[in-house]
């Protein structure tokens, strides 16, 4: 049984999602994926990649968790918490992707390691404080760039929605949305 690995944000873990232990992305890629996979939830609501954010994924149990479950496959979608204004550093974000990302390089399973480029931001919500385009023109080609550098696949979700139809707040994906992602991962883990 291939185990595969969701790791990221409150996108993953399914805020906002009525029932998210079953309509969340990893539920439904679990449904997707049937019988020869496990598919495990290691979201965190508000995480961040970089290591000094205000809630950097590294210091949450779901990051300790995934590591210890060793999985075969991790699909990594971090990045949309870290376009605040206060975790956003070109630099220091690039380099502690990368650390993360080797954390699972290194694990004794040799995962697969998928990286995942968040959907867009449709909405900006001024108690959340997401900056779109940080998103388009840091995170987004700062991803690129790491998966091209260590060769490994790359799934770029920016054109994944054409609006916030599937995103009530127009951040968080909502059921349909959770499943229109599910299915474009589903792609990159079943190939």
């Amino acid at each position: 049984m291939k185990k595969v690995a969701c790791v990221g944000d409150s996108i993953t873990w399914g805020f906002t999602i009525v029932n998210r232990s079953k309509y969340s992305y990893p539920a439904v890629l679990q449904q997707l994926l049937g019988d020869g996979f496990e598919v495990r939830n290691f979201g965190h609501n508000d995480a961040a990649a970089r290591f000094d954010a205000d809630t950097p994924y590294v210091s949450k149990k779901a990051y300790r968790d995934s590591l210890a479950w060793e999985p075969d496959i991790v699909l990594l979608m971090l990045g949309t918490n870290d376009t605040k204004p206060w975790n956003w550093n070109p630099g220091i974000f690039r380099e502690d992707y990368l650390r993360l990302v080797k954390s699972y390089l290194a694990l004794p399973s040799h995962p697969r390691v998928v990286l995942v480029a968040p959907i867009r931001i449709f909405r900006v919500l001024p108690v959340m404080a997401l900056r779109p385009d940080v998103l388009e023109e840091g995170v987004r080609p700062a991803i690129r760039d790491i998966a091209a550098q260590l060769h490994l696949q790359l799934v770029d979700l920016c054109d994944l929605f054409d609006s916030a139809r599937f995103c009530r707040d127009g951040i968080h994906p909502q059921r349909e949305g959770a499943r229109l992602l599910a299915e474009a991962l589903h792609k990159a883990v079943a190939f």
